[in-house]
């Protein structure tokens, strides 16, 4: 078992240092991307404080507090990447001199470093080290996500043998950076099916559920029935708004018609017409066309007056309902 306190057993021959000013400047670059923090700015903070983490995950004691060395955020990205030798040693000792976690959690770390090396001597040091493949998965899927190769991320992160840890924050990336500008959610959401995370931030949740509205309206809908009565409702509203908001022309009418003949119980219909009619939800322009075209949906069609200058959001609804209109 290689002692991981030893810097030269751990890292050898410093001859090819990685941190380059290209490699930093893309370290940086991707942290302000990220709002700040990359993901081993999380892991390092969480280690310093012992926060964020599950107490029954088999990763938790990564993050637990450091009795003497109490790391943040602002700290973690001055630490990492590590302009110098100098601050790489201070990194290396700041993770490996704790009393107050295993040594194969520290380790963890050790290796997500060493995969900026390169991937063989990380693989090597893992084997030597005897650091648990599970381990290895989840901190290779970190270090990808902090490259932003999002799907590669996804390929460990997914992996069956997780915990979902720092799910909000990994939600969070996926929708706002691996949408490919906002027209593909596909990675965010294949994460959240595979892995079902417990959302709590409520801003991972709002973007989650973004997502789902513009990829699925029914599946949006049918995760919110899933939340609390209050948050369900909030989340009910942002649904109508977002599908009448964001699109445009002919757009509009196909997912105005998807909406309005959505399968709604009778707390959704109430909840739809009161956010339609006089809630913040009259303001949308399509409010008032949306409005008819789910009482055609329900079957409670007025006067033929009552039209409007809709024909083109009718025309998309009638095809859209399969000329049931």
């Amino acid at each position: 078992m290689i002692d991981c306190t030893k810097f030269d057993r751990v890292f050898g021959s410093l001859d090819s240092f990685p941190y380059t000013r290209k490699s930093i400047q893309e370290a940086d670059s991707h942290r302000r991307i990220f709002g700040g923090a990359l993901f081993i700015d999380r892991v390092l903070a969480a280690l310093g404080h012992g926060k964020g983490m599950s107490p029954t995950s088999p990763i938790t004691h990564i993050y637990m507090a450091i009795e003497t060395h109490h790391l943040c955020l602002s700290l973690a990205s001055k630490l990492y990447p590590p302009k110098s030798e100098e601050v790489l040693r201070q990194l290396h000792e700041q993770i490996t001199k704790s009393n107050s976690i295993e040594d194969h959690h520290k380790l963890s770390v050790i290796f997500y470093i060493l995969l900026d090396f390169d991937e063989d001597k990380a693989d090597s040091f893992a084997n030597r080290a005897g650091v648990p493949t599970k381990y290895q998965i989840f901190m290779r899927g970190l270090w990808n996500m902090d490259r932003q190769a999002f799907e590669v991320a996804l390929e460990h992160l997914a992996h069956p043998s997780l915990q979902a840890e720092f799910a909000d924050d990994i939600v969070a990336t996926l929708v706002r950076h691996g949408s490919q500008g906002g027209e593909d959610y596909t990675l965010a959401l294949a994460y959240y099916h595979t892995v079902q995370p417990v959302l709590k931030n409520p801003v991972a949740i709002e973007l989650l559920f973004d997502a789902m509205v513009r990829s699925n309206v029914s599946e949006a809908l049918a995760f919110s029935r899933t939340k609390p009565h209050a948050m369900r409702e909030q989340l009910f509203q942002r649904l109508v708004a977002n599908v009448l908001d964001e699109a445009r022309g002919g757009e509009t009418a196909e997912r105005a018609c998807e909406l309005a003949a959505l399968p709604f119980d009778a707390v959704e219909e109430g909840w739809f017409r009161d956010f339609l009619a006089t809630g913040n939800g009259k303001k949308l322009k399509a409010a008032k066309d949306t409005l008819m075209m789910r009482q055609i949906a329900i079957g409670q069609v007025t006067s033929a007056g009552e039209k409007g200058s809709w024909g083109t959001v009718m025309e998309g609804f009638k095809v859209g309902s399969g000329g049931r209109a």
